[in-house]
């Protein structure tokens, strides 16, 4: 304190500015790398979740369709038939000898064919006797499609004929070539028929080596493809049965990752059989790995997508395994995992199905949260991580979206670098220049940290006007640099997000959709009189038969189009179709006081255009139409996939009396005839008989400018 008396004004001046210089430096920096870090760590994980979340509406979509496609096929009358003449015809080959010079071929085949290529991909040893069918019959049909095909393996289903003469190759040469062709179309990889009272493979696509083996004791019996045959033929009450097995090594596909959907095959009410599909798992693996375009996808350096079973065990393969296996592998190692098992991932060049990972954010989505946390990879990689689950059939998988923290936060560790750089350079220059010059310096310090702020609080387009070439411009100039990363990044999201509200508002109405987005989880609401429309295209199914799919679809959707544009110039809410028929609402979100004559107005339009379509196609299609009003209740339907349903006994009673003897005919109710007699022609017909209403009356109507027989009948026709 002595000394410091003793000092001239000039050096405490010096000494103090020295200080604060040094203070100010300090907290700038301090400010500047929190804000920074925590802007930066919010716009990443915005992006992860961004990404995760397309992810896995893809996946999603992805199974669905595969889910519904088989179910679909399942009931095929050509698959039903082809089931029932491949029972019979496997059925008289049973107890077929095979020669020794064939059951040798046989053999044969799987000694260099099958065994080595297996040994190699599982790198285990295996011996033939374990894979061999068990019956004559089987061996002689495996012979004849698979060790004598004159195609090499993964052709094999070009063989439509062993022209061995057999009951068996005849119908196989009458249904392979139509199945083959539908299964490359939808890009299966294996299609299978199995009967389900034997067990036995009566058909499969590519002549893997599980064709006309036994299922439920056969050397492929405890099988991904097992179970799913096991499931499909025990759900003997469920005719609608549909289901998918998890992904697991199939054998029979040199131990490549499998996934089955099946569902069985009816004829009539009883079960003869189950169609079955493999999926591989390298069309997940292509899917989560972006084919290998992470960078294009956003995800930068290091990020990736991947999916994790229950099991704990990898559904798809990692970035880092891809791109840096030797590291990846020394990694885990380093982290405790069992050297064999690393080994044999490095032999099967995947760590699908082997390596196993218990990091928090899978644990967290296989308990079912959904989140974003920081993290570290089983490797010991910190990483920023978006998780969820992702619930398919009867099991889960965990979705993860990350990215390592040194790519992350590369933008803010340089900003500190250059501010340390910045500190070093100016406390000689703040010494020597005085107050004045610290003055000056500060300037350019407040806005940077005046922008670092703006950023923090989330604003845009933020920038520092570069007024000097310095050590301060330079760290300016960075930090102009991070701020459009950041913007970059931020559009990005915000039109991943503005997509997401586009399919959000494709299937709910506006209002709903704002509820649902806001975070209301049961929306569900009573209106007390709206008028639903219920419209049924007649004819349709007749126009279809004639015409192929394609041409079908153009002409439906030509037609629900004009009236998608008709429901919206008269003010009507689209509310779904199911196959030709087209239901409405009017009053529903938007109330309107004459949403009953605005409905009557739009069914009348919709007659004039299926006239005006009738003309144009050379179609002879009707329309019934039946209109009610009254109290309904809506609300929004599902978890993952939303539909907007209305329910109640208005929407029953115009479902009930759209249909008439006649077509181009509007039916209603009689609180539509009440609210709108006087303006509209109306002629009663029979009554209706509803379900703890009695008989209600219904009405046929007319504008009241149409009253000539000639004009009504014109409409009708």
């Amino acid at each position: 304190m002595n000394i410091f008396k003793r000092l001239t004004l000039g050096s405490k001046i010096l000494l103090a500015m020295l200080l604060a210089s040094l203070l100010s430096m300090f907290l700038t920096g301090w400010v500047g790398y929190v804000s920074g870090r925590d802007g930066i760590k919010t716009a990443v994980f915005h992006q992860l979740e961004s990404i995760r979340n397309i992810q896995a509406d893809n996946i999603t979509k992805a199974f669905n369709r595969n889910l519904n496609w088989v179910l679909e096929y399942s009931s095929d009358p050509n698959l039903i038939q082809a089931t029932k003449e491949f029972k019979v015809a496997v059925a008289k080959l049973h107890d077929v000898p095979i020669s020794p010079e064939q059951r040798a071929k046989l053999v044969d085949y799987y000694n260099k064919n099958f065994i080595p290529q297996l040994e190699k991909n599982t790198d285990s040893k295996r011996a033939v006797d374990n894979f061999l069918p068990y019956s004559p019959g089987q061996e002689y049909l495996q012979y004849e499609y698979i060790a004598n095909n004159p195609f090499k393996d993964g052709q094999k289903d070009r063989l439509n004929d062993s022209n061995d003469r057999s009951e068996y190759s005849a119908v196989h040469k009458k249904y392979h070539p139509r199945i083959r062709y539908v299964i490359d179309k939808v890009d299966y990889d294996d299609f299978y028929i199995v009967d389900s009272d034997t067990g036995v493979v009566l058909y499969s696509k590519n002549k893997m080596v599980d064709f006309l083996t036994n299922l439920k004791d056969g050397p492929y019996s405890n099988s991904g493809v097992a179970k799913a045959f096991q499931k499909s033929r025990q759900s003997t009450t469920d005719l609608e049965y549909v289901g998918l097995e998890d992904y697991e090594i199939y054998i029979p596909t040199y131990g490549e990752a499998s996934a089955f959907v099946h569902s069985p095959i009816y004829d009539g009410k009883k079960m003869i059989g189950v169609v079955i599909v493999r999926i591989s798992g390298k069309k997940l693996d292509r899917l989560l790995t972006y084919n290998g375009n992470w960078e294009q996808a956003g995800l930068g350096k290091t990020g990736e997508t991947f999916l994790v079973g229950q099991d704990h065990l990898f559904r798809t393969t990692s970035r880092r395994f891809l791109e840096h296996r030797a590291e990846y592998l020394k990694s885990f190692k380093e982290h405790g995992y069992d050297p064999a098992v690393l080994e044999r991932v490095n032999k099967q060049n995947t760590p699908v199905l082997t390596l196993d990972v218990h990091t928090e954010s899978v644990n967290e989505a296989l308990s079912g949260k959904t989140g974003s946390i920081l993290d570290k990879s089983s490797g010991g990689l910190d990483v920023l991580s978006s998780f969820q689950p992702i619930n398919i059939g009867n099991f889960r998988w965990a979705l993860v979206a990350r990215k390592e923290q040194s790519e992350a936060f590369s933008a803010i560790d340089e900003l500190t670098k250059r501010l340390i750089i910045t500190a070093a350079v100016l406390v000689p220059l703040i010494t020597l220049l005085s107050l004045y010059l610290s003055r000056m310096l500060s300037s350019p310090i407040a806005r940077l940290i005046a922008a670092v702020k703006k950023i923090a609080a989330g604003e845009k387009n933020v920038r520092i006007k570069v007024d000097t070439r310095d050590e301060i411009g330079r760290l300016s100039n960075t930090f102009n640099d991070m701020a459009s990363s950041i913007d970059e990044k931020n559009q990005i999201i915000e039109e991943k997000i503005a997509e997401n509200n586009r399919l959000l508002l494709n299937v709910l109405p506006g209002p709903v959709a704002k509820r649902l987005q806001s975070g209301e989880q049961d929306i569900a609401d009573s209106f007390s009189n709206v008028t639903i429309i219920y419209v049924e295209i007649e004819g349709f199914s007749n126009v279809a038969e004639n015409r192929d799919a394609n041409q079908s679809m153009r002409m439906l959707q030509e037609l629900i189009s004009s009236f998608d544009d008709t429901a919206e110039e008269y003010g009507i809410e689209k509310q779904k179709t199911i196959g030709s028929a087209y239901v409405a609402v009017c009053g529903l979100t938007i109330p309107r006081l004459d949403h009953i004559k605005r409905s009557v107005d739009f069914a009348f339009s919709l007659l004039k255009q299926m006239n005006s379509f009738n003309q144009r196609h050379g179609t002879n299609l009707g329309l019934d139409i039946g209109l009610n009003s009254g109290p309904v209740v809506a609300g929004v339907i599902g978890k993952t996939k939303f539909i907007y349903e209305l329910w109640g006994e208005t929407m029953n009673i115009a479902q009930l009396i759209h249909s008439c003897d006649g077509t181009n005919n509007v039916q209603v109710s009689e609180s539509v005839h009440s609210a709108l007699v006087g303006q509209y022609d109306f002629q009663p017909v029979d009554n209706l008989m509803v379900k703890g209403k009695g008989n209600i009356p219904v009405w046929k109507i007319y504008p009241l400018n149409f009253l000539s027989l000639s004009d009504r009948d014109e409409v009708k026709a």
